[in-house]
């Protein structure tokens, strides 16, 4: 796994757009991309995941779009992976770290219940 790195948390509210840019190359051409991102939050289990196709040229340019708002519940998410795939099949995948953004500024409640005991009677 290939390592990518930013140093910037950008932070957004429901109603904005996330809009990744991003450019990749291979002689077979790329036709596939994906990302995936996890909630940080030790108590919330929410990943978001975006694919999309591309033309298929031996360098591409592409954009992974986010709308904030119910999928996107508040949290800090990180870059999981980013996956590419060329014409032949193979796939490449992209460790990212720093690629990270924050959602502020939800009014709904988002956290599940709370287990205060296990066990096995």
């Amino acid at each position: 796994m290939t390592e990518i790195a930013t140093e910037n948390v950008p932070t957004f509210q429901p109603g904005d757009v996330i809009r990744l840019q991003f450019t990749a190359t291979d002689d077979n051409g790329v036709v596939h991309a994906e990302i995936r991102f996890r909630n940080k939050s030790r108590r919330l289990v929410a990943s978001v995941r975006r694919e999309i196709d591309l033309e298929g040229g031996p360098e591409v340019t592409g954009e992974f779009v986010f709308d904030v708002g119910e999928e996107l519940v508040p949290g800090e998410y990180v870059c999981e992976y980013v996956a590419l795939t060329d014409k032949l099949g193979n796939k490449s995948l992209f460790s990212t770290p720093g690629i990270e953004f924050r959602v502020e500024g939800d009014t709904k409640e988002h956290e599940g219940p709370s287990l205060l005991d296990l066990s096995f009677a």
